[in-house]
Order: structure tokens, then C-alpha cells, then sequence
């Protein structure tokens, strides 16, 4: 059994010996399952009324407390937001035209000490200052094929090492035009070197059988550890390792969920919104992949599909796929070998957006659209931590 104290000196110790012992007598057997310790529930109500899981969620701790930073759409401002008392320690007033417009914002990219990284349509990316003064902005011009967006958000980060900003583009730019030798053509990860003016696209590409069974969509997720980017696909197990020293991919893994075994392949557009959207929710994907520096893992969501026989309105349709009914979570250590995997209760928790990591566990939002609990006046959260089951 593995249980994460308080103690992080201690935590790390008991959780390497753990380790050791557990995948010397591991052969081919299932995913262990983890259970749940909760250390602790949130209920929190914004003094500057918000949405109950705000875009762009990020947790600062800090000797003065604990501060929660996101994108209010209702004040069209970045909030750093007490999570102690819910009043705003200060706020990011966005102008929307102007030298520093943000109309054609595609994306928050990260909080980095005094700035705050985006990206721009059709493509460009940026930063500005706690004044949203636009500091620096810069078009990424196309690789092998031709871009038409560059979007962002914390879990699709821009991440800065040395004097180059590494950013991605997870999303093939003509699904239904191209065909499975293109996937090779379309390079996920690309550079811009703030020395000398230059951007790079490197070799790194979706798996060469990722449409060996169909057309599957494409995203993925990633994160930093270190001076590695982790790219977790949302349509196929392989996580990839980017050393952004080397420039290059230098280890994939298989990293599959014993949960996820139907992806949706789009081989033809469908009928109806509706048709498209219960063709996502009848199938199975991954979400997003988050570093816990505390503990020295990785926590890779991911969503098992739900069927049943009722008929659904389309606005129904939309909040089941926004809030999936059945959210799941691998932990993975540093080395991304699979310490074992939870599947929450039904509506349970809401993880396409607003989870993070803390000192004291992960985050989770209990605000899943479709729970009956949903609040729409309070931030709800679940914090916790997960040993191995006996």
C-alpha cells in the first residue's frame, strides 16, 4: 500500500521504495487500481461573480496564502482570486482594441513570474505584462503544411528554455483531405528563437499506425518536467518525451489505460451535430496530462464512453461532453511506468478544465455539469491523493 503524507521528504522516499518493490514482481497483469484519500473539500464563493469552472486555471502558493489565477469571461479580466476568503488580490483588465487588443486571442499559454504567455489567430504567439501591455508578439510561419491556427491553454502551454519558446500544433490541419502518409508531414512541436529571429518544426509526429484502424481525431495534451515535454495524445496511448535540450524525441511509451480500447474514428463528417456528438461520447479518449512536482508524478485523465438508451437534446448532448460522465485518472511515475488507475463516480468531478496540483494533492473539480450538486455560485473542489489497493 502507497499513502502520500504530509511530509514531502518523507513522500518522496516511501513512494521510490515503492516503486521498486512494486515493479519487481509486476509481470502482465491489469493496471492496479488506486484508491481515493481525500484530504480535503473547497467550497469557495468569488466575490466577482464567475463561472463555477473558469478557463485557465492556475494555483499559486505562496507565504502569503494560496491564490487561484483564471480567465472571468463575465469581466473579460485574468483574476488572481484569495482561495481563502474568494476576493480578488488582483486582476488583469484585458483591452479589446487598440495596441494591446486581445480580439484575436486563441488561448492563454502561461503564467510565467511577471508575464503572462498567449497565442494570437491565425498564428501568432505573445506575451503582456500584469497592465495587459502586449511586451512581445510573433507569427509562426508554416512547416511542411500549412497552418491556419494556433491556440493555447495550460494544458497546451507555451514553455520557454534558455533563449527558445517551444509551443504545438496538435491538430491536423485537413482531416478529411488527407490521408495516412500526411500524418508524417504534420509536426506537432515547433521553436522560436528569441535571439535570432527564427522558428523551427521538428520531427515529432502522431504514431506512423495512428490511422492504421480509421481517422481518428487529433489533440493532445502536454507538460514540463524539467527540460522535457510530455505529449499525451487524446486518440492513442503513446506518450512521447520532447528533450527541448536536444531538440529532439528520445523515449515513447506506451501508456494505455485498461479503460480506453474504442477511439472514435472519423472516416466520413457525420449527418448531424448530434450524431457527431454521440459518436464522441459512445467512445473512449484520453485528456489532460499534469506533472506533480510534489510528489515527482504524472496524472493522465482520461474518459471511458457512455452509452445509454435515453434520447438527448442537443444542449444536454453538449454538457455530457463538456462534463463526461465517467472521468478517470492513471498516475505514472517519473519514468512513466503506470502505478495504477481510478475511476470516479458517475458526475463525480468535472476534469476537461480546472484540475491542478497543490502541496497538498490534486485538485479536482466537483462541478460536473451534469451532477445534481452542481453549484453555479460557489468554486468547488476535491483535493486528493491515492494509494495502491491491496
Amino acid at each position: 500500500m502507497l499513502i502520500f503524507t504530509n511530509n514531502l521528504s518523507e513522500n518522496r522516499n516511501v513512494f521510490i521504495i515503492f516503486l521498486l518493490l512494486f515493479y519487481s514482481c509486476q509481470g502482465e497483469a491489469e493496471n492496479k487500481l488506486l484508491e481515493v484519500i481525500k484530504v480535503k473539500e473547497l467550497k469557495i464563493k468569488p466575490e466577482v461573480l464567475t463561472i463555477p469552472n473558469p478557463p485557465y486555471v492556475h494555483l499559486i502558493e505562496s507565504d502569503s496564502g494560496q491564490y487561484l489565477f483564471y480567465l472571468n469571461p463575465n469581466s473579460k479580466s485574468l483574476q488572481f482570486m484569495n482561495m481563502e476568503d474568494g476576493k480578488v488580490a488582483n486582476e488583469i483588465i484585458l483591452e479589446y482594441d487598440g495596441p494591446n487588443s486581445m480580439s484575436r486571442r486563441s488561448g492563454i499559454a502561461g503564467l510565467e513570474n511577471d508575464k503572462v504567455w498567449t497565442t494570437f489567430r491565425p498564428h501568432a504567439i505573445a506575451y503582456f505584462n500584469y497592465k495587459a501591455e502586449i511586451q512581445f508578439k510573433k507569427d509562426i510561419p508554416s512547416g511542411e503544411v500549412d497552418i491556419t491556427y494556433v491556440g493555447s491553454s495550460f494544458q497546451k502551454g507555451l514553455h520557454q528554455y534558455g533563449d527558445k519558446v517551444f509551443g504545438m500544433q496538435p491538430l491536423f490541419m485537413n482531416h478529411h483531405g488527407m490521408n495516412k502518409d500526411d500524418i508524417q508531414k504534420h509536426s506537432l512541436v515547433y521553436s522560436y528563437d528569441m535571439v535570432s529571429d527564427q522558428t523551427k518544426w521538428y520531427d515529432v509526429y502522431y504514431a506512423k499506425d495512428y490511422w492504421d484502424s480509421g481517422k481518428k481525431l487529433s489533440n493532445f495534451s502536454w507538460v514540463r518536467r524539467e527540460d522535457k515535454l510530455y505529449i499525451a495524445p487524446w486518440y492513442d496511448h503513446e506518450i512521447q518525451v520532447f528533450d527541448m535540450q536536444k531538440e529532439q524525441v528520445t523515449i515513447k511509451v506506451e501508456a494505455k489505460s485498461d479503460h480506453i480500447n474504442s477511439f472514435y474514428y472519423v472516416n466520413e463528417i457525420p449527418g448531424t451535430h448530434e450524431e457527431g456528438l454521440l459518436n464522441i461520447l459512445n467512445n473512449d479518449l484520453y485528456g489532460i496530462i499534469l506533472y506533480d512536482k510534489y510528489r515527482d508524478c504524472f496524472y493522465r485523465f482520461f474518459y471511458p464512453g457512455f452509452t445509454d438508451d435515453e434520447e438527448y437534446a442537443i444542449d444536454k448532448l453538449w454538457m455530457l461532453r463538456n462534463s463526461r460522465p465517467f472521468t478517470g485518472v492513471m498516475v505514472l511515475d517519473k519514468d512513466l511506468n503506470i502505478i495504477g488507475e481510478h475511476i470516479f463516480d458517475k458526475f463525480q468531478v468535472h476534469a476537461s478544465s480546472n484540475v491542478f496540483v497543490g502541496e497538498e494533492g490534486l485538485y479536482l473539480s466537483l462541478n460536473n455539469e451534469n451532477s445534481p450538486d452542481y453549484d453555479e455560485d460557489h468554486l468547488r473542489y476535491m483535493v486528493v491523493q491515492f494509494e495502491v489497493g491491496e
